[in-house]
């Protein structure tokens, strides 16, 4: 079964991070009411090596980040265009906020679409990119870095 399997090897030390809907590599998207759990060393990876303690501590990290994660999108939305990156700022997310209505969005397309009620749970593959290119004082982010101890 795994003859043909080619893997990215990555050490226990490498950098875990969860993936939030609307983040796209390697052509893959994270779909919205998605979660994806990633570890990582400069280029792709998941196949993890080092001493039996070192790669146990490296999964429940990602174990108990993935438990503790903020809640994830279910329903595809974008940023609306008329939102105003130089007054948004990030408050505590602690629900997962529906799309609030219809409207001009920054992602490709050219009709409305259902808007994210917080941009940070817009899921649309460009949409972020688009957000931060306004010059936003604070970037939206789809990857979130784990600390060091869970």
């Amino acid at each position: 079964m795994l003859d043909h399997t080619e893997f990215e090897w990555v050490p226990a030390d490498a950098t875990p991070v969860l993936l939030y809907p609307g983040f796209t590599s390697d052509d893959a998207l994270v779909e919205p009411g998605e979660i994806t759990a990633a570890v990582y060393n400069g280029s792709d990876g998941i196949a993890l090596h080092g001493a039996r303690d070192e790669v146990l501590a490296l999964l429940l990290r990602l174990a108990d980040a993935v438990r503790k994660a903020p809640p994830v999108p279910t329903t595809e939305a974008c940023i609306a265009a008329s939102t105003d990156p130089s007054t948004w700022v990030p408050g505590p997310l602690t629900e997962s906020l529906a799309p609030s209505t219809r409207a001009w969005p920054l992602c490709d397309s050219e009709t409305p679409q259902p808007i994210a009620a917080d941009p940070r749970l817009a899921t649309c593959s460009n949409c972020v990119d688009a957000f931060n290119e306004h010059g936003p004082l604070t970037p939206l982010l789809l990857v979130h870095f784990l600390p060091d101890q869970p």
